[in-house]
């Protein structure tokens, strides 16, 4: 789905289910901080991944968002969500 790019490690979907609702998740692991916070943060090729998951987002409706995960730092990730959810 992304291996195009040399910057992810790996994807997958995930399903998260509540009580309300269940929400299908592209999980994304990238090699690159994800945060300007991270050392060796590099804004270029993050806008390279976010692109990447956009372009994923927006050919497959029934994801309903995406988290990107960085290898730097194991409980950090940034969420890309929708400005409406996608039909159940």
């Amino acid at each position: 789905m992304l291996s195009n790019s040399r910057l992810i490690k790996s994807a997958w979907i995930a399903v998260e289910v509540t009580k309300e609702r269940a929400e299908r998740v592209l999980v994304v692991e990238t090699y690159i901080a994800v945060s300007p916070l991270e050392q060796n943060y590099d804004a270029e090729k993050y806008d390279r991944v976010l692109d990447c998951v956009r372009h994923v987002l927006a050919s497959n409706p029934d994801i309903d968002r995406a988290s990107i995960l960085s290898m730097h730092r194991g409980s950090g990730c940034t969420s890309l969500f929708r400005t409406t959810p996608a039909a159940a």
